[in-house]
């Protein structure tokens, strides 16, 4: 019975940190509601940096297949393109433009 305790307090003294740390991991993360898919220019635009790369990198990790392509050049490109539409088919046109300009 003794044992069973250790090893319950090595378990549990292994997984606080992780579940301490897990709300601040979370904060940069992107929920199905936030995503780029349903923001609009205006949206975008409001967003601060650290959110335009979480969202781009959530973007890029479902939709592009060039996995050497950096969030941060996603991001920069949706700031810089002067083109209406929906936020997604801009970020695709822009990860086609960045892929093909390598």
């Amino acid at each position: 019975m003794m044992r069973r305790g250790h090893r319950l307090g090595r378990v549990a003294c292994a997984l606080l940190p992780l579940l301490v740390a897990e709300p601040t991991a979370r904060a940069g993360a992107v929920s199905e509601d936030e995503s780029l898919l349903y923001l609009d220019h205006a949206d975008w635009q409001k967003q601060p940096a650290q959110r335009k790369l979480a969202l781009t990198a959530d973007f890029m990790r479902i939709f592009c297949t060039d996995q050497t392509m950096s969030a941060a050049s996603l991001a920069d490109c949706l700031d810089h393109d002067t083109a209406n539409g929906a936020m997604f088919e801009r970020a695709i046109a822009c990860a086609s433009a960045i892929s093909a300009g390598r």
